[in-house]
């Protein structure tokens, strides 16, 4: 398993959450034009979706979650249970012999792989397999680990950082209140459970072979500089991995509607598969984007709260005279933001969404709801000046129909000179993501660099860390 044989062996492990496995499947599609042999890791139930996106030589190989007291059957998702992922860790942890076997049948050069598997760097090393930690937000997004790192230089026990006030981690780290709050759930562990999420991935950031970012130089230099200091370990990179064109044609429903409307006239609102809003915030967006006075097509998810209350009946449906309409359910995401009537979207800030939607020649709203998508919006909008964030309170991020609406109309309508800036600065950004010869030599670099990972004779020597 030293890596001396050609092609290149790769296996790809992502988290099983869509958020992360999409750029798996995107990085695994563009290594594949490169000769590049993939293998693919999932639970059954995740495959067809999988498949739809994946390119079709590259095999899906199967494992099965090993059941823990507490995460119901046949829950192998985010999507199923986003409250049960620690459990769902637990059941990854659980089912390290399956991987192990896997790994010694596949045989593969090196395995690319998520935060969750803290053990997998050792595991690798034991096999002669080189381990390299694909991070799937942006490097800013990674910068609030300098105060776990500081309070624990030789471990990685977090109870002290449990122990202090919100507010003095929310001055360390420069977020919010609301945002500090949130991103501590990332320090706490399950009852049963030995390690927390914010442990796994400062472990597998410092034991790893390599550590790769879905990110470019032109967007973040001085963050990408700072993951390399704190993993000891200099970054790889694999550009931003744009999305090809959608297939097919936008379901007719969408596309009558939508044409009906003047270009870049049209706010979408989506928040993922996984986000509900709460009964009042779902109340205050709709409310915000009536105010606005654009036509605008809004996908929500409603909480089973929301439904026993019958807001979802309530809301969903055409409003405005036919004007905006509110929707439960899925749809084409990448063809309507692709739609030339479309102008600007309202989203969650997670990496992908929020490029694709720029790629699509929309303008960007952010709404941030948990942890990485936070420091997502902050590199568009504070570093980048490409979007704009809708203000919230600080202590408990609620947002105001006011608010909204003022975010909207900057987006879509104002002509003040930091208006018109953001949305040039918007414009150059796609151009940078639609910049094929630009992503290519990212991708083609990272490729370089696995090469000489797989030629070295010996695989890194892992740390010994105290969890």
């Amino acid at each position: 398993m030293n890596g001396d044989s050609h092609p290149l062996r790769l296996v790809m492990l992502p988290w099983l959450g869509f958020g992360h496995i999409c750029p798996f499947i995107q990085l695994s599609n563009a290594l594949i034009d490169h000769g590049i042999e993939v293998t693919f890791l999932s639970p059954p139930t995740l495959v067809a979706k999988i498949r739809a996106t994946l390119h079709p030589s590259i095999p899906i190989v199967n494992y099965n979650l090993t059941p823990v007291p507490g995460l119901p059957a046949g829950v192998e998702s985010t999507v199923a249970a986003q409250s049960a992922n620690l459990l769902l860790m637990e059941a990854l942890d659980a089912s390290k012999p399956q991987i192990e076997g896997l790994l010694r049948k596949l045989n593969p050069t090196i395995i690319v792989f998520d935060f969750v598997y803290y053990w997998l760097p050792q595991l690798a090393d034991s096999l002669g397999i080189k381990s390299v930690f694909f991070y799937i937000g942006t490097a800013l997004s990674a910068t609030p680990m300098k105060i776990f790192t500081k309070l624990h230089p030789k471990k990685l026990a977090l109870s002290v950082v449990e122990m202090l006030p919100v507010k003095v981690v929310s001055a360390f780290t420069g977020l919010k209140l609301y945002e500090t709050r949130d991103l501590l759930q990332f320090v706490y562990k399950h009852q049963r459970s030995s390690i927390s999420p914010c442990s796994r991935m400062l472990a597998v950031m410092m034991m790893s072979s390599s550590v790769l970012l879905k990110s470019a130089t032109e967007l973040e230099d001085p963050y990408i500089n700072f993951v390399t200091s704190l993993c000891g370990k200099k970054a790889l990179l694999c550009g931003t991995l744009t999305s090809k064109p959608p297939t097919g044609e936008l379901e007719g429903r969408w596309e009558k509607w939508l044409s009906q409307f003047p270009s870049r006239s049209v706010v979408f609102c989506s928040f993922g598969s996984e986000f509900c809003l709460s009964i009042e915030q779902i109340a205050e967006l709709v409310a915000g984007l009536e105010m606005s006075g654009c036509p605008f097509l809004a996908v929500l998810n409603f909480s089973a709260q929301a439904k026993e209350h019958g807001l979802e009946a309530k809301v969903v449906g055409e409003r405005m005279g036919g004007k905006g309409v509110v929707h439960s359910g899925w749809v084409q995401q990448q063809h309507i933001l692709r739609h030339p009537s479309v102008g600007a979207h309202i989203g969650h800030g997670g990496l992908s969404s929020m490029m694709e939607a720029i790629i699509g020649g929309c303008q960007t709203v952010l709404l941030p709801q948990t942890m990485d998508q936070f420091l997502n919006a902050k590199l568009v909008v504070k570093r980048l000046k490409a979007g704009v964030s809708v203000k919230r309170r600080s202590r408990d991020g609620w947002f105001t129909r006011e608010a909204l609406c003022e975010a909207v109309k900057m987006a879509m309508k104002d002509e003040t000179e930091k208006a018109k800036a953001m949305r040039a600065n918007n414009t150059k950004l796609r151009e940078f993501l639609l910049n094929e010869k630009v992503q290519q030599q990212y991708v083609q670099g990272f490729v370089a660099k696995l090469k000489e990972m797989a030629s070295a004779s010996t695989p890194s020597p892992s740390m010994s860390l105290t969890i």
